[in-house]
């Protein structure tokens, strides 16, 4: 077997991930409320830690 001459593919660095789950809850709760349904707690929770772990610009 030869040996690899690159890594295999990682993990996303946390900060991106990040990002992109904030942007997911975003758009649903978008759809949510354009469908005037209620809001899953757990939604805001999530969405209110993960911008609290956000690095300040």
């Amino acid at each position: 077997m030869k040996p690899a001459t690159k890594p295999p593919l990682g993990l996303r660095p946390r900060t991106v991930h990040d990002a992109h789950r904030i942007y997911e809850i975003h758009q649903a709760i978008k759809r949510y409320t354009a469908a005037y349904y209620a809001i899953p707690i757990e939604w805001i929770t999530e969405y209110n830690e993960l911008v609290a772990r956000l690095p300040e610009e």
